[in-house]
């Protein structure tokens, strides 16, 4: 008898339930093609047996077929397709495996995540978006230039805080010293040192670069009228000579 199919099962029940296979392959997220081949016993044109098996019994499940006849269908299945409980028992072995390397690969990009967050080499290289720069106290490199080449004159302190500190502790301190680039206008900026280079990019107008200066860092631009540079809260004004194409600042220079 067309009913003892599994395909004759789930033809009988969907039609008393008064439901369209199209709104079971919507509900199912399956293909309407894959439910016309089992509601016609054409189970060949499955992806593989146990793609049917999965489908058949999500099916009976939708359609709310009666437990002894959803038996019925497991069983015929079984047989049909070849599917053993060994095979099911796999199967759901494989899912929870999978499912636990998800969750291990999750942890452990969170761990790198939180890491690279907590760095102070990486956290101190970070490019802002247009955020307001407050005046500060601008000092020209005459200035910079003259303090440092005449011994009489009074030494320009770059430090904020105003504190006198010894010549060595201010050394051992500049490490955790911040430089802030930032672009008045579209400028071509490159940071880096004798290893690395950590940003080589165009900068559009209002975006920012600051990192740690540990006191090798050399910094290049195209247009130096057109950033800012900025030693902790002091901003320091420098001048292009109108036929310099790139300008390279070495940026311990101007500094101590």
């Amino acid at each position: 008898m067309k009913e003892e199919t599994i395909g004759g099962i789930l033809v009988s029940w969907r039609k008393k339930q008064g439901i369209f296979i199209a709104d079971c392959a919507n509900e199912l997220n399956a293909p309407i093609e894959y439910l016309d081949a089992i509601e016609n016993n054409f189970f060949s044109e499955m992806p593989n047996n146990q793609y049917a098996y999965n489908l058949i019994i999500k099916y009976a499940k939708f359609i709310h077929i009666p437990d002894k006849d959803s038996k019925k269908i497991r069983n015929i299945a079984k047989q049909i397709l070849k599917i053993t409980d060994q095979n099911t028992a796999s199967r759901s072995f494989y899912r929870i495996g999978r499912s636990i390397l998800a969750n291990i690969i999750f942890i452990f990009m969170l761990l790198v995540c939180i890491t690279i967050m907590y760095d102070e080499d990486f956290y101190g290289r970070v490019l802002l978006k247009n955020i307001k720069i407050t005046d500060h106290e601008s000092i020209t490199i005459d200035e910079l230039n003259n303090s440092l080449t005449n011994p009489n004159d009074e030494s320009i302190d770059l430090d904020m805080s105003k504190n006198s500190y010894e010549k060595n502790t201010q050394i051992e301190a500049k490490k955790f010293n911040t430089i802030e680039v930032h672009a008045k206008g579209n400028v071509w900026v490159e940071v880096a040192d004798e290893e690395n280079t950590y940003i080589s990019r165009n900068f559009k107008k209002g975006e920012r670069y600051l990192f740690n200066f540990r006191g090798n860092e050399i910094l290049l631009t195209d247009n130096l009228s057109n950033i800012i540079i900025k030693y902790n809260e002091t901003q320091i004004v420098l001048t292009q000579k109108p036929d310099d194409n790139i300008v390279k600042i070495d940026l311990s220079s101007i500094i101590f």
